[in-house]
């Protein structure tokens, strides 16, 4: 293996290189991986289980390999499933009753990738555990001073010797996520990984992934009509073409489970409802018109002669910016960071992007960026909410 001319020399920057360039080589990929998410304040763990499929597309510059990516999630009405697919310039993704599709060639943006937007393609739930991605992810990892990335001695893991890597990412002297990740000393495959995220702290979460490697895959040709094939009743009953966060409009706001910036978690259920009429705005928080943003979306809701909730969602991980942009909260408002996985649920191409949603849960109006009506937009919008 191309590894064995480096992890002898001890030097983890070589190691790194001859993982993700193991990884990189792989052509076909086939394995099915649990996938389980633990709180401390929580006692029930949430598990899923994976069916991950990858082909290498060395011709392809949105992606590192052609994927689809079917998951069950147990729920006490029963499993719930889903999947995520893309090749040659195609992606899509269904869950929730909602099979959202974009397509290169009918919309370029939602592919482009920037250090925020990775691109829809590249934001797809569990696409991180392919091995393409893997050897990205390690990269970026190495190449960014907030990591300490180190390859550490073989050891047995599972009957089988075993190549582990750990990254540790701190801030302000702060320890906030430590991975670990097992490779097989012979394939270079993984077999486990492990996440620690905010450890030793009340927004403490473990994620641990094992992986059953197929040693034979047999990749299929991906194409529109292979998913159809397979998925017949999701192409037929929930198809949405191109879906975009403008056609969330007379939709049912997605599940979504976020941090707070006081250590707890705000929680949605689709179909659930609010207490009140609900204005949630999903921002960049590197972008400079967000205090503006926000001090005229207050403005909009003291207007309003009826009660309604505000949400600040923020993208980013970073609760010091977050709450240098919105120092205090107000009652009725909530201010939660880390809403990629909002964005990207929603369809949101860029940011900021205004939703305001009735008491069911409804999208009433989708408003995107900022402009001098917003304000006026969003009272008359939760106006006819109501």
């Amino acid at each position: 293996m191309v590894l064995a001319a480096f992890y002898p020399l001890g030097l983890s920057a070589q190691g790194i290189a001859g993982i993700t360039e193991a990884l990189r080589s792989v052509g076909c990929y086939h394995g099915k991986a649990s996938y389980s998410v633990s709180l401390p304040q929580n006692d029930a763990e949430v598990a899923y289980d994976l069916d991950l499929t990858a082909v290498k597309a060395p011709s392809d510059t949105l992606a590192p390999c052609r994927y689809l990516i079917s998951w069950t999630l147990g729920t006490p009405s029963g499993p719930s499933k889903g999947f995520s697919a893309y090749f040659d310039g195609n992606h899509y993704r269904y869950r929730n009753e909602r099979l959202q599709e974009y397509h290169m060639s009918w919309d370029s943006i939602p592919f482009i990738a920037t250090p925020r937007m990775p691109g829809v393609q590249n934001m797809a739930q569990f696409v991180e555990l392919l091995p393409g991605f893997i050897a990205d992810r390690l990269e970026s990892m190495s190449l960014d001073t907030a990591y300490t990335v180190k390859v550490e001695p073989v050891r047995m893991f599972d009957g089988r010797k075993v190549i582990p890597v750990n990254a540790v990412m701190a801030l302000r002297g702060e320890n906030v996520m430590e991975q670990e990740y097992l490779f097989d000393s012979t394939t270079m495959l993984p077999l486990r990984i492990t996440t620690e995220s905010n450890p030793g702290s009340i927004t403490e979460q473990s994620i641990i992934v094992n992986f059953r490697n197929d040693p034979s895959p047999s990749c299929p040709e991906l194409s529109e009509e292979m998913l159809a094939s397979a998925y017949p009743e999701v192409f037929e009953k929930y198809r949405e073409s191109n879906f975009r966060i403008e056609n969330m409009r007379g939709t049912m706001l997605p599940t979504f489970t976020l941090p707070t910036t006081t250590g707890e978690r705000y929680a949605y259920h689709r179909g659930q409802g609010f207490r009140s009429p609900t204005v949630i705005v999903i921002l960049d928080p590197a972008t400079g018109m967000n205090k503006q943003m926000i001090s005229t979306l207050r403005d909009a809701i003291d207007r309003l002669e009826i009660p309604a909730d505000l949400i600040f969602a923020f993208t980013g991980t970073n609760t010091d910016m977050v709450e240098e942009t919105v120092p205090s909260i107000r009652p009725g408002e909530h201010l939660l960071f880390n809403a990629r996985s909002l964005a990207r649920d929603c369809g949101a191409a860029s940011l900021p992007v205004t939703i305001i949603a009735d008491e069911d849960g409804k999208v009433e109006n989708v408003v995107l960026g900022f402009n001098n009506d917003l304000g006026d937009i969003v009272l008359q919008s939760v106006i006819l909410s109501n």
